[in-house]
């Protein structure tokens, strides 16, 4: 079902969503025993916050007018639906906490396109293609992150 929200609301979900998965980033954080699997999971923490923030910041500095604008998309999940969607054993593998990571990452990189790709004004699409790659380039960069630890 398509509902109709305006960039802003979308952006504050959005900005809800990385706040929401560090939570559960710190959550399984508190639980880890493994070096590796904390390195990664105080990575993936700090990179959620950093999303939220930029969006924040991003959402604070465009235009009123472009904020404002009707944007008609698909309701994302939630960082709970996406979770329960996701296996995680009892003490996660940093295995299992990388394809997370990147199923979020896919996450935000589907829904910056969709939005992207069903509006016509140009001001809102450049919008959300910067915020597309600005999200490839976190998935980059955690990409690089995580290769590092299988490197320890």
């Amino acid at each position: 079902m398509k509902t109709f929200k305006q960039a802003h609301e979308v952006l504050k979900n959005a900005q809800k969503f990385h706040l929401d998965m560090a939570g559960v980033y710190q959550q399984l954080l508190d639980g880890a025993q493994d070096n590796r699997t904390q390195l990664l999971l105080k990575h993936l923490h700090e990179h959620e916050l950093r999303m939220a923030n930029n969006l924040k910041n991003y959402g604070a500095v465009a235009q009123q007018k472009v904020m404002q604008t009707w944007l008609q998309y698909t309701p994302e999940e939630s960082a709970g639906d996406l979770v329960k969607n996701q296996y995680l054993s009892d003490k996660p593998s940093i295995e299992e906490i990388n394809q997370l990571g990147q199923e979020v990452d896919r996450y935000f990189s589907d829904l910056y396109h969709s939005v992207h790709d069903s509006i016509e004004s140009a001001e809102v699409k450049e919008v959300f293609e910067n915020l597309k790659q600005i999200q490839d380039k976190e998935r980059i960069t955690l990409s690089m992150a995580t290769n590092s630890l299988w490197d320890m």
